[in-house]
Protein backbone atom coordinates (compact mmCIF):
# COMPACT_ATOMS: atom_id res chain seq x y z
CA UNK A 1 0.00 0.00 0.00
CA UNK A 2 1.15 3.71 -1.17
CA UNK A 3 2.66 5.15 2.04
CA UNK A 4 -0.06 8.94 2.46
CA UNK A 5 1.82 12.09 2.08
CA UNK A 6 0.39 14.96 4.23
CA UNK A 7 -2.15 16.34 1.73
CA UNK A 8 -2.96 13.05 -0.83
CA UNK A 9 -5.24 10.38 0.68
CA UNK A 10 -7.33 7.25 -0.75
CA UNK A 11 -9.90 9.58 -2.62
CA UNK A 12 -7.49 11.59 -3.92
CA UNK A 13 -5.98 8.63 -5.47
CA UNK A 14 -9.39 7.39 -7.11
CA UNK A 15 -10.39 10.89 -8.06
CA UNK A 16 -7.05 11.13 -10.22
CA UNK A 17 -7.56 7.77 -11.40
CA UNK A 18 -11.12 8.51 -12.77
CA UNK A 19 -9.53 11.59 -14.23
CA UNK A 20 -7.21 9.60 -16.45
CA UNK A 21 -9.66 6.56 -17.34
CA UNK A 22 -13.14 8.53 -17.84
CA UNK A 23 -11.96 12.32 -18.40
CA UNK A 24 -15.19 13.43 -20.16
CA UNK A 25 -16.68 13.06 -16.10
CA UNK A 26 -16.23 15.62 -13.73
CA UNK A 27 -16.28 13.34 -10.65
CA UNK A 28 -15.28 15.53 -7.83
CA UNK A 29 -18.68 15.23 -6.50
CA UNK A 30 -16.72 12.26 -4.82
CA UNK A 31 -14.60 14.45 -3.04
CA UNK A 32 -17.18 14.79 -0.48
CA UNK A 33 -19.27 11.94 -0.68
CA UNK A 34 -16.49 9.16 -1.09
CA UNK A 35 -14.95 10.70 1.82
CA UNK A 36 -17.38 10.72 4.09
CA UNK A 37 -18.68 6.73 3.48
CA UNK A 38 -14.84 6.08 3.51
CA UNK A 39 -14.75 8.11 7.19
CA UNK A 40 -17.98 6.71 8.19
CA UNK A 41 -16.52 3.00 7.20
CA UNK A 42 -13.48 3.55 9.73
CA UNK A 43 -16.07 4.77 12.33
CA UNK A 44 -18.22 1.88 11.88
CA UNK A 45 -15.60 -0.86 12.14
CA UNK A 46 -14.15 0.85 14.99
CA UNK A 47 -17.70 0.81 16.76
CA UNK A 48 -18.49 -2.71 15.78
CA UNK A 49 -15.11 -3.90 17.85
CA UNK A 50 -16.46 -1.88 20.87
CA UNK A 51 -19.96 -3.20 20.75
CA UNK A 52 -19.50 -6.50 20.36
CA UNK A 53 -18.00 -7.11 23.70
CA UNK A 54 -21.92 -6.43 24.64
CA UNK A 55 -23.21 -8.97 22.63
CA UNK A 56 -24.85 -5.80 20.20
CA UNK A 57 -24.80 -5.04 16.68
CA UNK A 58 -24.99 -1.67 15.76
CA UNK A 59 -28.57 -1.19 14.21
CA UNK A 60 -29.81 -2.48 17.88
CA UNK A 61 -27.53 0.19 19.26
CA UNK A 62 -29.13 2.65 17.04
CA UNK A 63 -32.48 1.73 18.57
CA UNK A 64 -31.71 2.03 22.07
CA UNK A 65 -30.19 5.70 20.95
CA UNK A 66 -32.96 6.65 19.38
CA UNK A 67 -35.24 5.73 22.51
CA UNK A 68 -33.15 7.31 24.31
CA UNK A 69 -33.24 10.19 22.42
CA UNK A 70 -36.82 10.66 22.81
CA UNK A 71 -39.06 12.50 25.27
CA UNK A 72 -40.18 9.93 26.86
CA UNK A 73 -37.65 7.27 25.92
CA UNK A 74 -40.29 5.55 24.51
CA UNK A 75 -41.32 5.24 20.30
CA UNK A 76 -43.90 3.53 18.50
CA UNK A 77 -42.47 0.37 16.08
CA UNK A 78 -43.18 2.80 12.88
CA UNK A 79 -41.21 5.73 14.40
CA UNK A 80 -37.92 3.78 15.16
CA UNK A 81 -38.62 1.96 11.52
CA UNK A 82 -38.92 5.29 9.46
CA UNK A 83 -36.14 6.56 11.73
CA UNK A 84 -34.29 3.72 11.08
CA UNK A 85 -34.85 3.72 7.76
CA UNK A 86 -35.93 -0.23 7.86
CA UNK A 87 -38.92 -2.46 6.99
CA UNK A 88 -41.26 -3.31 9.96
CA UNK A 89 -39.97 -6.82 9.40
CA UNK A 90 -36.15 -5.74 10.12
CA UNK A 91 -37.38 -3.24 12.81
CA UNK A 92 -39.81 -5.90 14.70
CA UNK A 93 -36.75 -8.53 14.56
CA UNK A 94 -34.58 -5.87 16.30
CA UNK A 95 -36.76 -5.29 18.69
CA UNK A 96 -37.50 -8.68 19.78
CA UNK A 97 -33.74 -8.98 20.77
CA UNK A 98 -33.80 -5.84 22.63
CA UNK A 99 -36.59 -7.20 24.30
CA UNK A 100 -34.98 -10.92 25.24
CA UNK A 101 -31.65 -8.70 26.21
CA UNK A 102 -33.83 -6.69 28.70
CA UNK A 103 -32.58 -3.26 27.35
CA UNK A 104 -36.44 -2.71 25.59
CA UNK A 105 -39.62 -3.54 26.32
CA UNK A 106 -43.13 -3.30 24.50
CA UNK A 107 -46.03 -2.00 26.09
CA UNK A 108 -50.10 -1.41 24.97
CA UNK A 109 -50.84 1.82 24.69
CA UNK A 110 -53.64 2.68 27.48
CA UNK A 111 -56.00 4.32 25.18
CA UNK A 112 -55.57 2.23 22.49
CA UNK A 113 -55.05 -1.35 22.40
CA UNK A 114 -54.30 -2.08 18.96
CA UNK A 115 -51.16 0.05 19.39
CA UNK A 116 -47.84 -1.28 20.75
CA UNK A 117 -44.95 1.41 21.88
CA UNK A 118 -41.24 0.57 22.91
CA UNK A 119 -39.93 1.96 25.72
CA UNK A 120 -36.10 1.83 26.92
CA UNK A 121 -35.71 0.06 30.27
CA UNK A 122 -33.62 1.02 32.81
CA UNK A 123 -30.79 -1.64 32.01
CA UNK A 124 -30.86 -0.70 28.24
CA UNK A 125 -30.62 3.18 29.54
CA UNK A 126 -26.92 1.61 31.20
CA UNK A 127 -26.30 -0.06 28.33
CA UNK A 128 -26.27 3.67 26.16
CA UNK A 129 -24.20 5.00 28.98
CA UNK A 130 -21.68 2.46 28.85
CA UNK A 131 -21.25 1.23 25.38
CA UNK A 132 -22.42 4.68 23.73
CA UNK A 133 -18.06 5.24 24.39
CA UNK A 134 -17.28 3.78 21.58
CA UNK A 135 -19.17 6.22 19.52
CA UNK A 136 -17.71 8.92 22.15
CA UNK A 137 -14.63 7.62 21.60
CA UNK A 138 -15.11 8.04 17.12
CA UNK A 139 -15.76 11.89 18.59
CA UNK A 140 -12.74 12.26 19.94
CA UNK A 141 -10.92 10.85 17.10
CA UNK A 142 -12.16 13.53 14.64
CA UNK A 143 -11.55 16.07 17.03
CA UNK A 144 -8.18 15.64 17.42
CA UNK A 145 -7.71 15.04 13.86
CA UNK A 146 -9.42 18.68 13.36
CA UNK A 147 -8.90 20.72 16.65
CA UNK A 148 -11.21 23.77 16.65
CA UNK A 149 -12.26 22.93 13.09
CA UNK A 150 -14.34 20.02 13.92
CA UNK A 151 -16.78 22.83 15.01
CA UNK A 152 -16.86 24.14 11.19
CA UNK A 153 -16.95 20.09 9.90
CA UNK A 154 -20.39 19.44 12.51
CA UNK A 155 -21.84 22.59 10.96
CA UNK A 156 -21.42 21.56 7.39
CA UNK A 157 -22.51 17.87 8.19
CA UNK A 158 -25.74 19.68 9.97
CA UNK A 159 -26.66 21.40 6.77
CA UNK A 160 -25.76 17.85 4.55
CA UNK A 161 -27.34 15.50 6.88
CA UNK A 162 -30.58 17.77 7.41
CA UNK A 163 -31.18 17.98 3.71
CA UNK A 164 -31.01 14.07 3.38
CA UNK A 165 -33.01 12.97 6.88
CA UNK A 166 -35.02 16.24 8.16
CA UNK A 167 -35.83 13.56 10.92
CA UNK A 168 -32.54 12.88 12.39
CA UNK A 169 -31.81 13.72 15.91
CA UNK A 170 -28.66 16.06 15.84
CA UNK A 171 -28.09 15.23 19.23
CA UNK A 172 -26.90 12.09 18.94
CA UNK A 173 -23.41 11.96 19.42
CA UNK A 174 -22.06 14.71 17.23
CA UNK A 175 -20.17 14.45 13.92
CA UNK A 176 -19.64 10.60 13.43
CA UNK A 177 -22.99 9.62 13.54
CA UNK A 178 -24.17 12.89 11.35
CA UNK A 179 -21.05 11.39 8.94
CA UNK A 180 -23.09 7.90 9.53
CA UNK A 181 -26.34 9.12 8.77
CA UNK A 182 -25.34 10.87 5.41
CA UNK A 183 -23.12 7.58 4.45
CA UNK A 184 -26.38 5.50 4.86
CA UNK A 185 -28.25 7.84 2.70
CA UNK A 186 -25.42 8.10 0.01
CA UNK A 187 -25.04 4.28 0.13
CA UNK A 188 -29.03 3.52 0.06
CA UNK A 189 -29.58 5.92 -2.89
CA UNK A 190 -26.86 4.22 -4.80
CA UNK A 191 -28.50 1.03 -4.84
CA UNK A 192 -31.43 2.60 -5.90
CA UNK A 193 -28.99 3.99 -9.29
CA UNK A 194 -27.49 0.66 -9.53
CA UNK A 195 -30.25 -1.74 -9.52
CA UNK A 196 -31.70 0.13 -12.76
CA UNK A 197 -28.20 -1.76 -13.99
CA UNK A 198 -29.34 -5.16 -12.59
CA UNK A 199 -25.76 -4.83 -10.27
CA UNK A 200 -25.51 -3.27 -6.30
CA UNK A 201 -23.30 -0.66 -5.48
CA UNK A 202 -20.90 -3.06 -3.85
CA UNK A 203 -20.91 -4.94 -7.30
CA UNK A 204 -20.26 -1.17 -8.88
CA UNK A 205 -17.26 -0.74 -6.90
CA UNK A 206 -16.02 -3.77 -8.21
CA UNK A 207 -16.08 -2.95 -11.83
CA UNK A 208 -15.21 0.86 -10.99
CA UNK A 209 -11.90 -0.36 -9.01
CA UNK A 210 -11.50 -2.53 -12.64
CA UNK A 211 -12.57 0.31 -14.57
CA UNK A 212 -9.75 2.73 -13.43
CA UNK A 213 -7.30 0.70 -13.61
CA UNK A 214 -7.27 1.65 -17.30
CA UNK A 215 -6.64 -0.63 -20.56
CA UNK A 216 -6.80 -3.73 -20.23
CA UNK A 217 -9.24 -3.12 -17.09
CA UNK A 218 -7.56 -5.72 -14.31
CA UNK A 219 -6.34 -5.42 -11.12
CA UNK A 220 -5.45 -8.37 -8.55
CA UNK A 221 -8.10 -9.35 -5.88
CA UNK A 222 -6.06 -7.80 -3.36
CA UNK A 223 -5.67 -4.61 -4.77
CA UNK A 224 -9.32 -4.38 -5.32
CA UNK A 225 -10.36 -5.53 -1.95
CA UNK A 226 -7.43 -3.26 0.01
CA UNK A 227 -8.98 -0.36 -2.43
CA UNK A 228 -12.66 -0.99 -1.20
CA UNK A 229 -11.60 -1.99 2.75
CA UNK A 230 -13.52 -5.35 1.81
CA UNK A 231 -12.19 -8.95 3.37
CA UNK A 232 -10.76 -11.96 0.61
CA UNK A 233 -13.91 -13.42 1.17
CA UNK A 234 -16.39 -10.42 0.97
CA UNK A 235 -14.84 -9.20 -2.22
CA UNK A 236 -14.83 -13.20 -3.97
CA UNK A 237 -18.83 -13.06 -3.19
CA UNK A 238 -19.31 -10.29 -4.89
CA UNK A 239 -17.01 -11.14 -8.32
CA UNK A 240 -18.66 -14.76 -8.15
CA UNK A 241 -21.70 -12.11 -9.08
CA UNK A 242 -20.65 -10.40 -11.36
CA UNK A 243 -19.26 -13.10 -13.37
CA UNK A 244 -22.30 -15.23 -13.45
CA UNK A 245 -23.75 -11.59 -15.53
CA UNK A 246 -20.97 -11.63 -17.33
CA UNK A 247 -19.23 -8.07 -16.27
CA UNK A 248 -15.74 -9.30 -15.21
CA UNK A 249 -13.49 -13.03 -15.62
CA UNK A 250 -11.23 -13.95 -13.41
CA UNK A 251 -7.95 -15.45 -15.06
CA UNK A 252 -4.27 -16.42 -14.11
CA UNK A 253 -1.48 -13.83 -14.19
CA UNK A 254 0.28 -14.47 -16.76
CA UNK A 255 3.76 -13.87 -15.19
CA UNK A 256 2.81 -15.75 -12.06
CA UNK A 257 0.42 -18.83 -12.44
CA UNK A 258 -0.50 -18.89 -9.07
CA UNK A 259 -1.58 -15.48 -8.89
CA UNK A 260 -5.23 -14.36 -10.66
CA UNK A 261 -6.43 -11.19 -11.92
CA UNK A 262 -9.44 -9.89 -12.24
CA UNK A 263 -10.46 -8.28 -15.71
CA UNK A 264 -13.41 -6.33 -17.14
CA UNK A 265 -15.35 -7.76 -19.91
CA UNK A 266 -16.82 -5.72 -22.75
CA UNK A 267 -20.09 -5.97 -20.87
CA UNK A 268 -18.65 -4.57 -18.00
CA UNK A 269 -16.99 -1.66 -19.57
CA UNK A 270 -19.99 -0.83 -21.01
CA UNK A 271 -21.84 -0.78 -17.96
CA UNK A 272 -19.28 1.31 -16.05
CA UNK A 273 -19.45 3.95 -18.51
CA UNK A 274 -22.85 4.61 -19.27
CA UNK A 275 -23.45 4.22 -15.14
CA UNK A 276 -20.97 6.08 -13.91
CA UNK A 277 -22.15 9.46 -15.39
CA UNK A 278 -25.16 9.25 -13.18
CA UNK A 279 -24.17 8.17 -10.37
CA UNK A 280 -21.93 11.24 -9.81
CA UNK A 281 -25.08 13.27 -11.07
CA UNK A 282 -26.80 12.24 -8.06
CA UNK A 283 -24.07 13.19 -5.71
CA UNK A 284 -23.98 16.86 -7.29
CA UNK A 285 -27.56 16.95 -6.40
CA UNK A 286 -27.28 15.77 -3.78
CA UNK A 287 -24.57 18.35 -2.46
CA UNK A 288 -25.54 21.67 -4.50
CA UNK A 289 -29.09 21.11 -2.71
CA UNK A 290 -28.03 21.63 1.02
CA UNK A 291 -24.37 23.51 0.47
CA UNK A 292 -22.91 26.43 -1.41
CA UNK A 293 -20.12 26.03 -4.08
CA UNK A 294 -17.51 27.54 -0.92
CA UNK A 295 -18.96 25.34 0.94
CA UNK A 296 -18.61 22.38 -0.48
CA UNK A 297 -14.86 22.95 -0.76
CA UNK A 298 -14.42 23.64 2.92
CA UNK A 299 -16.19 20.84 3.72
CA UNK A 300 -13.89 18.73 1.09
CA UNK A 301 -10.67 20.06 2.73
CA UNK A 302 -12.16 19.21 6.41
CA UNK A 303 -13.17 15.36 5.17
CA UNK A 304 -9.76 15.10 3.51
CA UNK A 305 -8.09 16.34 6.67
CA UNK A 306 -10.44 13.35 8.85
CA UNK A 307 -9.11 10.78 6.18
CA UNK A 308 -5.89 10.95 6.08
CA UNK A 309 -5.56 10.67 10.16
CA UNK A 310 -7.52 7.72 9.45
CA UNK A 311 -5.60 6.10 6.83
CA UNK A 312 -2.35 7.26 8.91
CA UNK A 313 -3.81 5.50 11.95
CA UNK A 314 -4.68 1.81 9.75
CA UNK A 315 -1.05 1.99 8.03
CA UNK A 316 0.65 2.89 11.81
CA UNK A 317 -1.74 -0.14 13.52
CA UNK A 318 -2.95 2.42 15.65
CA UNK A 319 -6.65 1.89 14.45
Amino acid sequence: MRLMTKDVDHVDDILGEWQRAYPMVDASPIGITGRVTRIALYTERSADDHLERYRLTPSEFEVLLALHASAAQQLSPTQLARGQQMSSAGITGLVDQLVAFGLASRSREPHDRRRVQVSLTRQGSEMVATAGAGWRRNQQRLARSLGADVRSLDRLLGQLVTAVDSGFNESLDGTSRRMARIALHINTEAEAVFSGFGVTHGGFQVLASLYRAGPPYRRSPSRVARGLMLSGAGLSGRMDQLERIGLLKRNRDRDDRRAVVVELTPAGRRLVRVAFPKFVASHAQLLSGALEPEQQSALRALLRTVLLEFESSELSGQA
